[in-house]
């Protein structure tokens, strides 16, 4: 296990300099970004689950790091992981070769390289380095993602729709009553947010600074007659609130926190974003590439500050 490598309240410089192995690599090098929840769709099967241990876990991808020379940061709970790592391209498809082959990826359907690059997440052009270099921060947690609520577990893991990129893009541009809800922290939405595409309105950005923070924003804005930042007509019987973080990990306990806890109306759905604002990207520059969608001044990257939806 690596030991901490900075004080208790400092952080990663901005810059650094490369000294691992990509520098040579004519591969370069790739990073990582995924999670599960053991009890979300697909479910971790009982056989598998009565071998779950998060020690034992955390010892299986503190080795593989080593082996393999990778930063990054790894948390290990009972509900799950939650795992980000970088490394050269060869190194990292390793890595992911034994990940998929160990029983904490069981009932996975990972059987084509679409499918693995669509829960991995796989980003070009970083390495080791951008995390202090390897190996890998590994840990035992409580949470995979501390969302401020001690013990909780969805009461139903499938009482929201989750939504494709594509199934996401398109809602958005046919749903007539439909809400877009951050569940990001202030200062990441401030860097870039969705904007609906038929009214031009931006996302409902909450002003938290933790992902802690979100049970209290919704306890204190989403619940009685006066729900923050939606529409409420009463010719309108339904409204669909479409929830979306940066790779997924957040919305799967915070959409169903929400949906658990706000005032509803018949007919109301929360659906998230599976894989986030990663995914989104990602799935959009394939369209691009394939002349599906037509980059410019519609793009979602025409401006900065916004992630607007082209037709």
């Amino acid at each position: 296990m690596k030991t901490r490598r900075l004080p208790t309240g400092s952080s990663d410089p901005v810059t650094f300099t490369c000294t691992c192995p990509v520098l040579s690599d004519p591969n370069g090098g790739l990073v990582l970004l995924f999670y599960r929840y053991f009890a979300a769709s697909p479910s971790l099967p009982n056989e598998a689950n009565s071998a779950s241990d998060p020690s034992s876990l955390t010892a299986f991808h503190a080795g593989l790091t080593q082996k393999y020379a990778l930063g990054g940061k790894i948390r290990v709970a009972q509900e799950g992981f939650n795992i980000t790592v970088a490394g050269t391209k060869d190194h990292i498809e390793a890595y992911m070769r034994d990940c998929i082959l160990h029983w904490s990826f069981s009932g996975l359907d990972l059987d084509t390289e679409q499918k693995q690059r669509d829960f991995f997440k796989p980003t070009a052009g970083g390495c080791a380095c951008i995390f202090g270099g390897p190996p890998a921060s590994v840990r035992v947690t409580a949470e995979i993602t501390p969302m401020g609520v001690t013990n909780y577990i969805p009461e139903n893991w499938d009482n929201i729709e989750v939504l494709s990129p594509a199934e996401f893009h398109e809602r958005c541009h046919s749903e007539p009553n439909m809400l877009l809800f951050d569940v990001r922290n202030y200062y990441e939405s401030r860097i870039g947010y969705f904007i609906d595409p038929k009214n031009g309105q931006p996302a409902l950005r909450p002003p938290i600074r933790r992902f802690s923070q979100w049970p209290q924003y919704v306890r204190r804005y989403m619940v009685g007659s006066d729900t923050h930042g939606i529409e409420r007509k009463e010719e309108v019987e339904s409204r669909q609130i479409l929830t979306f973080c940066t790779g997924g990990i957040r919305c799967e306990k915070g959409a169903r926190y929400l949906q658990e806890k706000m005032t509803k109306r018949l007919g109301d759905k929360v659906c998230t974003l599976k894989g986030g604002i990663t995914a989104y990207i990602t799935w959009m520059d394939e369209e691009i590439r394939q002349k599906r969608k037509q980059p410019g001044e519609n793009d979602r990257c025409a401006n900065p500050q916004r992630l607007e939806m082209p037709p």
